[in-house]
């Protein structure tokens, strides 16, 4: 199953109409429902599990994985697109009213579709933005709210395979979120305590060094290195007196001085200055280990509010 498609391409492919907004559209739909509830409960499961397995990967430093960010930017499912209703999927909750059985059984389908709609977007980028899924995991209560109340709705109005259909789609809804659980696993997270290796490398910061342990790619971690290095030396040249400096040609006292001067004055203007304020070498890999901190943080966040979330539905289906 390819999990890049979309819900509705699934559906398409079961030739079951899509949105539900008009009554001929009910009736087919209705009509297909038989085949439609086993295979749309496969796609519920599927896309929860892939989700979850991408953002595990991503958690674990899977290069090749899709990548987790923590704040979204224009495309972020979580943004507010209109001054009224957050989105489609808020709109169709809001307004949701009793009505006839038939009229409030297409608001249950549309509510189903419009969330899992925001399941699509939040994916559809390639990045699974951390943010976009705590959006997600929080919205979906409302959904499965809004529908238990319609199935109750709908068993007053005597239209009991109504209900039973919404109560079909309530489960879809919380299987999905029970898969997504379970295929979320978050006990691989980077650690970010304390190491040795970070007090070296701050030590080695005033003097270049620590561009060639994080960074040594990079043809500058090589040259503010070389400076460093340098330092020893020049303060043997001129401290011993292993160098006539006055019988050399000024050209050369000159750049020699230079070198001397940067190389001596190194702690200052690159360990105080440059290297912190462009994040760089030490500071590069602080900085970035301080957003793992808080990248684990809202992992941590999001499983347990999954974990929560599933175990009070199975609370209330083993009390019912």
């Amino acid at each position: 199953m390819d999990y890049k498609r979309t819900f509705q391409d699934y559906l398409l492919d079961f030739q079951i109409p899509f949105p539900l907004n008009c009554e001929s559209n009910q009736k087919e739909y209705l009509g297909n429902m038989g085949i439609a509830k086993t295979f749309t409960n496969a796609i519920t499961r599927e896309i929860g599990r892939n989700v979850g397995k991408s953002i595990s990967n991503s958690f674990l430093g899977d290069s090749h994985s899709t990548p987790v960010r923590m704040t979204g930017g224009s495309s972020d499912v979580s943004r507010k697109r209109g001054r009224t209703y957050h989105n489609d999927f808020d709109k169709h909750i809001t307004k949701f009213e009793i009505k006839t059985a038939k009229t409030t059984f297409t608001q249950v389908l549309n509510i189903h579709s419009e969330y899992f709609t925001l399941v699509d977007e939040a994916q559809a980028d390639g990045v699974i933005d951390l943010n976009e899924l705590n959006f997600l995991v929080e919205q979906l209560p409302r959904a499965v709210k809004t529908m238990e109340k319609a199935s109750s709705a709908l068993k007053d109005l005597d239209a009991p395979d109504l209900a039973e259909k919404t109560d079909e789609k309530i489960e879809q809804i919380k299987d999905f979120l029970k898969t997504l659980n379970d295929s979320t696993d978050i006990s691989g997270l980077p650690a970010t305590g304390f190491v040795l290796k970070d007090a070296l490398t701050f030590l080695l910061s005033f003097i270049g060094l620590d561009r060639i342990v994080y960074e040594p790619s990079k043809l500058s971690s090589w040259f503010y290195a070389s400076l460093g290095l340098s330092l020893p030396v020049v303060v043997l040249i001129f401290g011993a007196g292993l160098l006539d400096y006055d019988s050399l040609r000024m050209r050369y006292q000159i750049l020699i001085g230079i070198w001397g001067i940067t190389a001596l004055s190194m702690p200052i203007w690159y360990g105080m200055v440059l290297n912190p304020s462009r994040n760089g070498g030490y500071w590069g890999y602080r900085a970035r280990k301080k957003y793992q901190k808080l990248h684990n943080q809202m992992a941590v966040n999001l499983k347990q509010l999954m974990t929560t979330q599933v175990k009070l539905y199975e609370a209330e289906g083993a009390s019912a």
